[in-house]
């Protein structure tokens, strides 16, 4: 039987701080640790806070740096995988990052959130990949907040084989309807666990609302957060995905042939997909 704990990191950051909350990090990944966490996720953009300006250009660091030295050597020392958001530099350009430290302290890889908010736009890369990674519990994938809203990423991700979808999540007022929602959705229509971590305090303008969640493959949630700090474990049983498929199986009651418009260039497939529009 394959199960994961899952221990979510529904914290507040300091802004612009990273000293501090890569400290932070370490803290509850020991603590995670002391309650039997296989992995815990973190909220988005956690080492630096959620910018809202181009200062963060300032933050960002490669995944050699001395934080994510420390990281690493805190998730070997607690035999805790984790996963936390950060500004990654990369040849000179800035991504909105999730990186996966496995329970050995290595980097299992990295996703760079593909759909970017308003103003990351103008400081952010878009990522192009959505990676899949293969742990001894299980296959998980991930996304970062405006990922949700789109049903794409996480229909790859399941295609690929993913079991849980973890999302990095940096959700404020007045956006909590419309993602959980979203998140609901997700999960249902892959028939795979969804679980978020959000942040919760005062940023500048923005307030975090927490509400951290993980969802269940039939749309059900099994835990949910409220709106203070909180780092919850989780219990998910991979067994359940099979379980909720039924007679609805939505991956294999897909039809590509339609979708993709088999056998045609690009140019026709633009053409046929506008129909309707």
């Amino acid at each position: 039987m394959k199960k994961i704990n899952l221990a979510l990191a529904q914290l507040r950051s300091s802004f612009l701080n990273k000293k501090e909350n890569v400290k932070r990090i370490k803290e509850t990944i020991e603590l995670a640790s002391t309650n039997k966490a296989d992995y815990i996720l973190f909220p988005e953009l956690f080492t630096t806070g959620y910018l809202s300006n181009n200062e963060i250009r300032e933050h960002a660091e490669t995944i050699n740096s001395t934080s994510i030295e420390e990281i690493r050597t805190a998730a070997h020392k607690n035999n805790c995988g984790v996963i936390f958001g950060f500004a990654e530099e990369l040849h000179g350009k800035i991504f909105n990052t999730a990186l996966f430290i496995n329970k050995e302290g290595k980097v299992a890889g990295s996703y760079r959130k593909i759909h970017l908010f308003e103003f990351e736009k103008n400081i952010f890369m878009p990522g192009n990949n959505c990676p899949v990674f293969d742990t001894p519990e299980g296959k998980i994938g991930l996304m970062i907040t405006q990922d949700i809203e789109y049903p794409e990423v996480s229909r790859i991700l399941a295609i690929n084989g993913a079991q849980l979808i973890l999302v990095l999540c940096a959700n404020m007022y007045p956006y909590q309807r419309s993602h959980n929602v979203y998140l609901h959705g997700r999960a249902m229509e892959n028939h795979v666990f969804v679980a978020s971590s959000n942040k919760v305090g005062l940023e500048g303008n923005n307030v975090f609302l927490g509400e951290s969640i993980v969802i269940d493959p039939k749309g059900k949630p099994i835990y949910k957060s409220g709106n203070n700090e909180e780092v919850p474990i989780i219990e998910i049983n991979f067994e359940e995905i099979e379980k909720a498929k039924g007679a609805l199986n939505y991956l294999n009651n897909r039809r590509p042939d339609i979708y993709l418009q088999e056998g045609m260039n690009p140019i026709e497939y633009r053409k046929i997909s506008k129909i309707g529009s």
